[in-house]
């Protein structure tokens, strides 16, 4: 007896460490890992329509992997390249700005008397040597700012590209061997198989709710954010919109990384242009932005998530807010998961100690 408890002390002491130092291993690579199984549980429906084709499964995985990758890489390198091009010519204009042109002035003919009171205060404000200062200092500093976060990306391009491969990588094995590794999982869970049944029923519901609804979410803020830029006469407001939809699935960046500069460029060119109109639009773009396609995800997204995965929607804020700050962006998707699979165990638990 003393034998085989030394031997399953010597066997579990052996097995955690290996845990732990294969953890620490691929830690750095985590998030990496995390995105990869999103991603392929999110196109697995496009891998088995692809694997209907052909037949290989080498070949389908390999084929759908490169597909998400240009679908999610590409409109994303769109969005920094015009959002970085903006931004450095509105740098431009600013510096020239500083050098010393003239005040707003409009004179207001045919506007509605309320709006013409509105524009000659604006103009006369803008006049005031200190507003100035303020309004040169603060355009200078956020389009600076905004240039210096795109160049900060763009520096950790190399790192980006590493990450992108091991998603790749994890991708194309999960598409082609994930069914495996799911069953190989469920046999080595401790737990009867109705419960068995139960964790990865709450799982799968839980993590297409969650991907699913992230994307209904996106969507709809990219519709909201179009709405917009059709409103306040900016340029292709159904490609802008799309890309807001786009960002939107994007945490530190969302919707807001298009339609804030597209808000204070409109500020801008009213202010270089002379044109209080454009400076109010912007004004109100902010406003709209801020107030209705900024915060509709935070209404929506604990509510349609909690219906469809069936959590209570604070557990889901939670594991929102929570994973994106224990994981980075794709915790946003993890979290509510990990919390749903909690609940999970909770039930299992009450169940075995009734």
């Amino acid at each position: 007896m003393d034998s085989k408890l030394y031997q399953k002390f010597f066997f579990t002491l052996i097995f955690l460490t290996l845990i732990v130092i294969s953890f620490l291993i691929i830690k750095p690579f985590l998030i990496a890992l995390l995105t990869g199984m999103v991603f392929s549980y999110m196109f697995y429906p496009a891998y088995k329509a692809i694997l209907k084709k052909i037949p290989s499964r080498s070949i389908s995985a390999f084929i759908t992997s490169v597909l998400v990758i240009l679908i999610v890489t590409l409109p994303l390198f769109f969005v920094l390249n015009t959002v970085s091009k903006e931004a450095y010519s509105a740098y431009l204009l600013s510096k020239q700005k500083s050098s010393g042109v003239q005040m707003l002035s409009l004179e207001c003919q045919t506007e509605a008397r309320s709006t013409c009171k509105l524009i000659h205060y604006i103009a006369e404000k803008a006049g005031n040597p200190q507003i100035k200062y303020y309004l040169d200092t603060t355009i200078k500093g956020v389009t600076t700012n905004i240039t210096n976060k795109i160049s900060d990306i763009l520096v950790s391009i190399p790192a980006f590209v590493m990450h992108l491969f091991i998603s790749l990588f994890a991708m194309f094995f999960l598409f082609r061997d994930g069914h495996l590794l799911i069953d190989k999982i469920e046999r080595l869970m401790p737990l009867s198989e109705k419960h068995r049944k139960s964790v990865f029923k709450k799982l799968d519901d839980m993590t297409f709710a969650v991907i699913y609804g992230s994307i209904a979410i996106a969507i709809i803020q990219g519709t909201l954010g179009g709405i917009g830029f059709f409103i306040f006469g900016l340029p292709t407001p159904l490609l802008w919109g799309a890309v807001m939809a786009f960002a939107s699935l994007i945490p530190y960046v969302g919707s807001s990384i298009i339609w804030l500069p597209a808000s204070l460029l409109l500020i801008f060119n009213g202010y270089t242009n002379a044109d209080p109109l454009l400076i109010i639009k912007g004004i109100l773009l902010i406003v709209y932005g801020a107030l209705i396609v900024g915060t509709i995800d935070n209404i929506l997204k604990p509510k349609i998530i909690g219906e469809k995965g069936g959590l209570h929607p604070v557990l889901v804020l939670l594991g929102v807010v929570g994973g994106l700050q224990l994981l980075g962006f794709i915790g946003v998707m993890i979290g509510p998961i990990l919390l749903a699979v909690l609940v999970a165990f909770i039930k299992i638990y009450e169940e075995e100690k009734e």
